[in-house]
């Protein structure tokens, strides 16, 4: 398991979170869930931050994820019992925003454990959820 950066807020902007455990990691997404609405989390590895990135996004009982990493150029969550809404979300790195599908939603526990796996395969897509390419 390699240690993870978390990048979610001004403090952790320039400086990030270091993660090097899930303890660590359910405390750090807890807090921006308890603290943020339709927040991101960008998670990245810390010894090789090109490698590959999760966002994590949190909202209430809900939210995203996307990946890119040298395995895929860019997918995200997809909750296979949704169907398309014209609408798409907004969640929030820092201050700005970024729009998913609403397809790309999932139940937040889905969202939690995928980044638990994500932190214990050192930076690999999550297998846990269902993926969707991102045009």
């Amino acid at each position: 398991m390699a240690a993870l950066n978390a990048y979610y807020d001004f403090e952790h902007g320039e400086t990030p979170a270091r993660i090097t455990d899930e303890d660590q990691l359910a405390e750090a997404l807890e807090e921006v869930r308890r603290t943020r609405t339709s927040a991101l989390v960008e998670l990245l590895p810390a010894d090789d931050l090109g490698a590959a990135t999760l966002d994590v996004g949190l909202n209430d009982d809900r939210g995203v994820l996307f990946y890119s990493g040298p395995d895929h150029a860019g997918c995200g969550s997809r909750n296979p019992g949704a169907t398309a809404v014209p609408e798409p979300v907004l969640y929030y790195y820092m201050t700005s925003d970024t729009e998913y599908p609403a397809t790309a939603e999932i139940p937040v526990e889905d969202v939690i454990a995928a980044a638990r796996e994500h932190l214990r395969t050192s930076g690999r897509r999550p297998t846990s959820v269902d993926w969707q390419d991102f045009d």
